[in-house]
């Protein structure tokens, strides 16, 4: 039995064990008697040699998700060209020649990257070409310069009840990337590097871009169930049509090819305790983090909405992410003077 095998099992569990409407046999027991069953399943399942072929394919989470990212036509099949910028950036062998040249292929970006660069943010001046310009910040930094922007056009979708103001969207995702950043350096025992922990945070939330073209009746039932249960808009996502924006996320990560734990951490922010590396842990912080709204209650709400135990999985104080995100906002800052000059 493949752990991956057990671990999609347990999803589906934990999927009906807080969604009864997915199993109506689950809606006659009791949940906690409906977490018991799924730990008993994937105990059994592991230790078992004898497993039918068809239980691959029982997520209906991640079906739903393939229906819903194969009928988005404006979602490209191929990686956009900063995402490839950043998977370069990831090998072990890469020249400054070859992510100049990759670059290039996209005349847009080009343009924004030296506009980036020459302005306040980086004191720029002068800068006329890439080769400058990776000079100037370094390729790690023009990587998430460029997966940045890009995804400031992905999102860049129509306005609508679901997403009344993309540019907020944006500045959500920018500001959960510079949370992972800065926490990440202060997780113990971690795996993975600033670059991988900000891209994570940025593209966390990529899969509203997806819900977001759903038909409209669609996405009023997501609202309708956010303003009348209280549910969170993952959790009413889900409800309302099969899946949430974190599958669909994860998914188009895995198409595009990025790391598997960025993928997962993506797939994962709303449930970290399913992903062990603790990436996705990080990215649900982050993300509250940027959810965070000035008021006397703010950290109090922030440390109510974490799930249990994510900041001691990571090894972290709230003093710590107190002081952290006090750093990102001063990013975040500067970003909005320049964006919207």
């Amino acid at each position: 039995m493949h752990e991956s095998r057990a671990r999609d099992i347990l999803q589906d569990a934990e999927l009906q064990t807080r969604h009864p409407a997915w199993c109506p046999e689950h809606r006659k027991t009791h949940a906690g008697s409906g977490a018991r069953i799924a730990w008993q399943i994937v105990l059994t399942a592991t230790l078992s040699e004898q497993m039918p072929t068809q239980a691959d394919n029982l997520n209906p989470r991640h079906h739903i998700a393939e229906m819903l990212v194969n009928r988005t036509e404006s979602l490209s099949v191929a990686p956009p060209v900063a995402f490839q910028v950043f998977m370069l950036t990831q090998g072990p062998n890469y020249t400054c020649e070859a992510l100049v040249d990759l670059v290039r292929l996209d005349p847009n970006l080009t343009a924004q990257i030296l506009r980036v660069c020459n302005s306040v943010i980086f004191r720029g001046q002068g800068v006329s070409s890439l080769q400058e310009a990776v000079l100037r910040i370094g390729n790690g930094a023009l990587a998430e310069m460029a997966m940045s922007l890009t995804l400031g056009k992905l999102l860049a979708v129509r306005r609508t009840a679901y997403c009344p103001e993309p540019n907020a969207l944006w500045k959500h995702s920018v500001q959960c990337a510079l949370a992972c950043r800065y926490l990440g350096k202060y997780c113990e025992g971690i795996l993975w590097t600033p670059d991988v922990a900000f891209t994570a945070g940025l593209l966390h939330d990529i899969g509203k871009m997806v819900i977001n073209s759903a038909p409209p009746e669609d996405t009023a039932r997501i609202l309708a169930l956010m303003e009348e249960t209280g549910r969170t808009m993952a959790d009413a996502e889900l409800e309302a049509i099969g899946a949430d924006h974190a599958e669909i996320g994860g998914l188009i990560l895995e198409r595009w090819r990025l790391p598997e734990e960025i993928a997962r951490a993506v797939r994962f922010h709303h449930a970290p305790e399913f992903d062990r590396s603790g990436l996705a842990t990080l990215v649900h912080v982050g993300d509250e983090c940027a959810k965070i709204a000035p008021g006397p209650e703010a950290w109090d709400d922030f440390a109510s909405a974490l799930s249990p135990f994510a900041l001691q999985h990571l090894r972290l104080s709230l003093p710590r992410v107190k002081a952290c995100w006090d750093e990102v906002m001063t990013d975040v800052d500067a970003i909005d003077r320049f964006m919207w000059s």
